[in-house]
């Protein structure tokens, strides 16, 4: 995952009104937590906005230069505003080298299914994933190759390409990607499975009735 590079600075005021008034300045409030004593902190709104529509990861790394010192951290958590959806605080995690994170990040469906082409239904059971590992193994996306599965087939959260030393979490036999049998397929089914039990049934002596060859020796 490439690290973002962003500034920022101690933040002087605390309280909701010191939050506030940052806010209405252009600045975003902040707190940098991890080792050691945790930091309040401020930085450009734009900035980070502009970092957070860079990258379709919801936790990101981020190059952090604070008080000309700069450091590998983690965006853990930003709250939005529910209506505008403008970010209002942002979370940041210290990082070292031996760090594992744990980090949320799309997964893409590639391909066009076998199954797909004869009606069926591409489902993408889950939209994000959560990935374990250093910060810098982990990708931005996971891309999941889907042209080979049939109606009925899936693939599983173990079955993903994933980086060495990345793992999924969550349990490895959940489908993460599937193709169903649309509702027209189905019906086509049930409709072809009918006229053949139909056909056999017709084909079949009715009970209490000799077949043919025997009746014609009478």
């Amino acid at each position: 995952m490439k690290a973002i590079s962003l500034a920022a600075s101690e933040r002087t005021l605390t309280k909701t009104n010191g939050s506030k008034k940052i806010r209405n300045s252009g600045r975003l409030p902040g707190v940098l937590y991890g080792e050691g004593d945790p930091q309040i902190i401020e930085l450009e709104s734009v900035q980070f906005e502009k970092a957070v529509k860079s990258t379709s990861a919801k936790n990101f790394l981020v190059e952090l230069e604070l008080d000309g010192t700069k450091s590998m951290v983690l965006v853990q958590d930003v709250q939005k505003h529910p209506i505008t959806r403008h970010c209002l605080h942002v979370d940041f995690r210290r990082l070292t080298d031996d760090s594992v994170i744990t980090a949320k990040v799309p997964l893409l469906a590639t391909g066009t299914p076998e199954g797909v082409k004869v009606g069926g239904i591409l489902q993408t059971l889950f939209h994000t994933i959560t990935l374990q590992g250093k910060p810098a193994d982990i990708p931005e996306t996971v891309e999941a190759d889907t042209t080979h599965l049939q109606v009925g087939e899936g693939i599983l959260l173990e079955d993903l390409d994933l980086p060495e030393g990345v793992i999924a979490v969550g349990n490895p036999k959940s489908r993460a990607i599937a193709v169903a049998a649309s509702r027209i397929t189905a019906k086509a089914e049930e409709a072809e499975g009918g006229d053949a039990a139909a056909a056999a049934e017709g084909d079949a002596p009715a009970e209490g009735d000799a077949p043919a060859e025997e009746k014609k020796e009478d």
